[in-house]
């Protein structure tokens, strides 16, 4: 016996998108803390192993950069800049890993939870919101890991810091359109979650995460071209600004964060438009 075919008429228009969210918020928040448990409920250390993964990783690199590429990380300072590498490092790492986090996660999520969405009346873009939300503790102790080494090592806090939840704002702005595409595609299309897997590796090296925007723009035997075409990346603006108002203690240019969040905007409205027109059928493919 099949199982029945979610078909509300109400899933494709996107307007309903915010209150069909706000009415979902109970199941959103259930989900969120369901993943938490699952995830921590039988690890010893428990949420400590959201500090230990990125401070291993930044460890590695650290030893890299710092012994076997060290000329290479005497230049992490950019423009004079003195500031910590292990520092600078841990500022793009972490909110690199809550993007690949939240997309592997959301990419996969309505396949994984093909019981749920055959079965059960809710609004769909609730689980790969959820997705994108459990990644947010990591977030959160490695912020705060963060800004600890940081005024270890002799830096300071300004007011420009206050503007970073803004500026995460359009990273998250960004991450959920991307999620919404990709586990959509992925409902329709497996090949989708692989995609995104070789698509993070490559856009790890291909953002400034381990290394400042200036380097590259610096660059004396690459074509102009290539530079401009780096820049089309959203997060080489957004990990740029995240170190402009920590580390700098000033509000980043406009110019750095028009794109970003054009990009954002955008990503967002195409991945709500191309949900909802393919979520009543969803459970077809499932």
């Amino acid at each position: 016996m099949n199982s029945p075919v979610y078909t509300n008429i109400h899933q494709r228009q996107v307007w309903r998108v915010v209150p069909d969210l706000i009415k979902a918020r109970e199941l959103l928040r259930d989900l969120v803390w369901k993943d938490l448990r699952a995830r921590y409920r039988y690890a010893m250390m428990g949420f400590l192993w959201a500090v230990i993964e990125p401070l291993m990783f930044v460890l590695i690199l650290w030893f890299v950069f710092s012994f076997v590429l060290s000329d290479k990380a005497a230049l992490a300072g950019g423009g004079g800049l003195r500031r910590p590498f292990v520092v600078m490092m841990l500022c793009g790492l972490i909110f690199w890993q809550y993007l690949a986090a939240a997309l592997n996660a959301a990419t996969v999520s309505l396949v994984d939870g093909r019981n749920l969405v055959k079965k059960v009346h809710f609004p769909r873009e609730v689980v790969p919101l959820a997705a994108c939300c459990v990644p947010l503790v990591n977030l959160g102790i490695g912020f705060c890991l963060l800004v600890v080494l940081h005024l270890a090592l002799g830096g300071g806090v300004g007011v420009a810091t206050l503007a970073i939840p803004a500026l995460f704002g359009i990273q998250f702005a960004l991450v959920t359109g991307l999620a919404l595409l990709f586990s959509c595609g992925h409902v329709l299309f497996r090949d989708v979650g692989n995609m995104v897997a070789v698509g993070l590796v490559f856009g790890f090296y291909a953002s400034p995460v381990f290394y400042p925007l200036e380097l590259v723009l610096g660059m004396r035997n690459a074509p102009g071209w290539l530079a401009t075409l780096y820049q089309a990346n959203p997060m080489a603006g957004l990990l740029t600004a995240y170190r402009t108002a920590l580390f700098e203690q000033r509000l980043p240019e406009w110019g750095l964060l028009a794109w970003p969040a054009c990009c954002a905007a955008l990503t967002l409205a195409l991945g709500l438009w191309v949900f909802r027109r393919n979520a009543p059928t969803m459970a077809d493919h499932l």
